[in-house]
């Protein structure tokens, strides 16, 4: 069997590769989660879009997206380089058997002699500000010259670096390839800007001298060698090379059930899931004869013995102490059943108002503010009060406006009855929404607010974090939907906009649960003591 990894595998989880490449497992079936799959359709929107404007800035250019089933698209993608288009949208290159590859990258760009750039369009920021650098970079309508920009350069993203390498080593098969390696992303910038995949840009661990620069190419060399040795030994039914270690991408892996039925039920990686360790970290533990929950709970990262050993193998990594002091707390935590953890004593001040107003938002993709939620508090009493519009939003600031005015009138209400206000939230994202949509408009009712959070990050220590959710449940809340979260909470907008009434319920619900979570957070907090 030709193991054949694609452009995504140098950057995924190993034991992820393993289990795709055993034949003796079957292929776990997997739906994206409508949070998940809404990300996947807006970058594909975002791709079609630069597409589009490709076409038509640049003479010659050419789609090969629906001339057919692969095969084809190859074939149509080496006649295309071979006639010179200056730009190959959504080609197919020819598997690279000798070096276990696949791939179709979304640009190839012309350079000159028959030699072609990849290229990727990324649905994020690709630039960033340095006034110390120049950036490389193309207009659409001549992708092939480079032209430069003092001020600015790309950002060091090691995922489009890995998954650029990978294409740049199958055109390099081909001998299509200029002399140095360079790849292209464009961004939300719309920049077709150059990357130079030979510039040592990553910081890595070498046993010779803790860390080190290696570039993209070296970097993906590694991790495409190491994964294509881990599929070719489960293809041929070899004994694993890796073993399962938790790490983010597991939350949303179809091999998540199946990694954790052949873990043990006390790994301390699969508990720990705040804050994770990388793999090289856990790694470097069970070396050392820390891999349980209870074993890392029974550890004391102040020992010099230990830390003599262990922080060599793991020199890489900025505050490597630091990151394991926090792991160890936590898995004491999960050996302890707590799951928000006090760090001060004594009784925790939180401002209070006769009238108070617990605030929430939800904005959409494009940043638009559609629901300012409110529950009110006034003797004893509590209802809520939602301010939503379900329509596309080319801005919200009239929005805004028009919650502004409520507001303002509900204060003016209370101080006309010598009564005060204040208005609750739970991190800066309230506030930070009325200053941008209302300027300094904004200034009064401002005045009135007060961040719950800055006061839990005093005095509480959270095993899954500090955010809304571990906190409010820790202090007994319970949301009405199962999987509550902002990422859900915007597809379900997608169903509301389009008038589905069981959508706009639920993000009704969502909302009101949010803000009478962050009462029960600021009554907790006065409990404390």
């Amino acid at each position: 069997m030709n193991v054949l990894l694609g452009a995504y595998d140098a950057k995924r989880c190993a034991r992820r590769i393993h289990n795709e490449w055993d034949p003796s497992l079957e292929t776990e079936p997997w739906e994206a989660p409508p949070a998940v799959q809404m990300l996947f359709d807006q970058g594909r929107r975002f791709q079609d879009e630069v597409f589009a404007e490709l076409a038509g800035a640049c003479p010659g250019a050419i789609d090969l997206a629906d001339v057919g089933p692969k095969q084809i698209i190859v074939g149509a993608t080496l006649e295309a380089m071979d006639r010179r288009f200056p730009l190959i949208m959504n080609g197919w290159l020819p598997d690279d058997v000798a070096g276990g590859r696949k791939g179709r990258p979304d640009l190839l760009v012309h350079v000159g002699d028959g030699r072609y750039l990849p290229g990727e369009v990324k649905s994020h920021y690709a630039l960033r500000e340095n006034k110390k650098s120049e950036l490389t970079y193309s207009l659409a309508d001549a992708p092939g010259v480079p032209l430069t920009a003092p001020g600015r350069t790309t950002r060091d993203r090691l995922d489009d670096a890995l998954q650029l390498a990978h294409y740049w080593r199958m055109l390099e098969a081909l001998g299509r390839t200029p002399d140095r390696p360079t790849a292209i992303v464009m961004g939300t910038e719309r920049t077709l800007a150059w990357l130079d995949l030979d510039r040592p840009a990553f910081t890595t661990f070498s046993r010779t001298h803790g860390t080190t620069q290696r570039s993209a190419l070296e970097r993906y060399d590694h991790e495409h060698g190491f994964r294509l040795k881990v599929a070719n030994a489960a293809a041929n039914q070899e004994p694993a090379l890796v073993v399962p270690i938790f790490v983010d991408e597991c939350d949303a892996c179809p091999w998540y059930d199946y990694c954790r039925s052949i873990t043990d039920d006390n790994a301390a990686s699969a508990h720990i899931t705040k804050g994770r360790l990388t793999v090289r970290e856990w790694q470097a533990l069970k070396a050392l004869g820390f891999e349980t929950v209870d074993e890392m709970a029974g550890l004391d990262p102040t020992d010099p013995d230990f830390l003599g050993r262990y922080l060599p193998e793991v020199a890489h990594r900025r505050d490597a102490q630091g990151r394991l002091q926090t792991a160890v707390r936590r898995a004491q935590m999960v050996r302890d059943g707590v799951s928000l953890e006090r760090r001060t004593q004594g009784p925790i001040e939180v401002p209070s108002a006769d009238v108070e107003i617990d605030l929430d938002i939800e904005w959409d993709p494009d940043e638009n503010v559609y629901l300012w939620g409110c529950l009110v508090t006034d003797r004893g009493r509590s209802e809520y009060h939602p301010h939503v519009t379900w329509d596309d939003m080319d801005e919200s600031s009239r929005h805004a406006q028009a919650f502004a005015a409520w507001l303002r009138e509900l204060l003016a209400g209370a101080e006309a009855d010598g009564r005060t206000t204040l208005i609750f939230h739970y991190s800066p994202a309230e506030t930070t929404y009325l200053r941008r949509l209302l300027g300094d408009e904004a200034t009064d009712l401002l005045e009135h607010c007060v961040d719950l959070y800055p006061i839990v990050k005093r005095h509480f220590f959270g095993l899954h974090g500090l955010g809304i959710k571990p906190v409010a449940t820790a202090f007994g809340f319970q949301w009405r939907d199962e999987d509550p979260g902002g990422l859900q909470s915007q597809a379900w907008l997608q169903d509301a906009r389009a008038g589905d009434l069981a959508a706009r319920r639920r993000l009704l619900e969502y909302n009101e649960d949010d803000v009478r979570a962050t009462a029960v957070v600021r009554r907790g907090l006065r409990d404390c003591g």
